[in-house]
């Protein structure tokens, strides 16, 4: 029988994203954040840890451009720095940890406790989820994974890294109770005039592709994060959709009611092409419509396999926790 977490397991382990990329910025627009882990949690800090993120770039997490008509728009902000130093068993003793983003000046804009997850199977593969909550009237919000990542030949240390999508928080949440998880798939055509020559239905190891990630809080409830899946998509290849032809990607509940669609628009840097990947801003439908993010990229690979495989990991945000 197919455990509710077994979705996202090979996913994390497989799929690490490039460092972000900045398309056209506009003067407006942040040119990114940076981020650090701190001891003790978002509403009681404390200066006894504190590790940088290492992105490698100007930023840690950078603006994501996309062409759309005649023009680029920002969709979000993305990056997978690496915290060097710090190692995810950390979270499993007594002390407690949180993770800040903060603009170029040093504004904290994000801030989530580091809580662990419920399910032992994430503890094994050292995943865990924070929830990005707003800070002081900001309005960037999002969802970081932290993970212990491959461990190379020439590396004494098994590193760690945190994958970020940040919004600008305009979205909301669904006002509507989530449903138990979620379905989706590749559609020809827009999210506003979609097409039914082509549909490639998301394949999952789980019986949905898109499930709750559930943490530990302090009064020992059970808290979802944010839903979360990382399906693959046979028989899509992303070079098409960089082409003339539009594509758009759905989510469903089980029922099949579609609950948020985003257009998957060409990115505005060539190096998102060149490293095999789109962003996809999912925006909410109806009553119980759910915000969030995808991020489809082509993955390693592998020997025993002769077409480049492409996997999809969707971000839907759940409402604040209160932990």
């Amino acid at each position: 029988m197919k455990t509710t977490t077994s979705y996202v397991l090979a996913g994390l382990a497989a799929l690490v994203l490039p460092l972000a990329v900045p398309g056209m910025v506009r003067a407006q627009d942040p040119d990114g954040f940076d981020g650090h882990i701190q001891s003790g949690t978002c509403a009681a800090p404390s200066d006894e840890v504190r590790v940088n993120l290492a992105g490698g770039g100007a930023h840690d997490v950078l603006p994501y451009f996309a062409e759309s008509g005649d023009e680029d728009v920002l969709l979000g902000y993305y990056g997978s720095p690496e915290v060097p130093g710090f190692g995810l068993s950390a979270i499993y003793t007594d002390q407690k940890f949180s993770l800040v983003m903060a603009d170029a000046d040093g504004r904290q804009v994000a801030c989530g406790d580091i809580l662990r997850p419920e399910a032992d199977e994430f503890s094994e593969v050292g995943v865990a989820v924070v929830q990005l909550s707003q800070v002081a009237g900001s309005r960037i919000r999002g969802v970081a994974a932290i993970q212990r990542t491959q461990l190379q030949r020439e590396l004494d240390v098994v590193p760690t890294r945190v994958r970020v999508l940040l919004s600008t928080g305009g979205e909301g949440v669904s006002q509507g109770d989530p449903a138990a998880g979620y379905n989706g798939y590749v559609q020809g055509g827009t999210c506003q005039a979609p097409s039914d020559k082509v549909r490639v239905e998301l394949k999952s190891r789980a019986d949905l592709d898109v499930n709750p990630y559930l943490a530990r809080s302090d009064s020992g409830d059970p808290v979802t994060l944010a839903f979360l899946g990382s399906p693959g998509a046979p028989g899509l290849g992303l070079a098409a959709t960089y082409g003339r032809q539009d594509f758009s990607l759905a989510i469903a509940d089980p029922a099949g009611g579609p609950v948020s669609c985003g257009d998957i628009l060409k990115p505005s840097s060539d190096q998102f092409i060149e490293a095999g990947l789109a962003l996809v801003k999912l925006e909410p439908l109806g009553a119980s419509g759910m915000p969030g993010y995808a991020v489809i990229q082509r993955v390693a690979l592998e020997r025993e396999v002769d077409v480049t495989p492409t996997r999809v990991w969707v971000v839907l945000f759940a409402p604040p926790a209160d932990s």
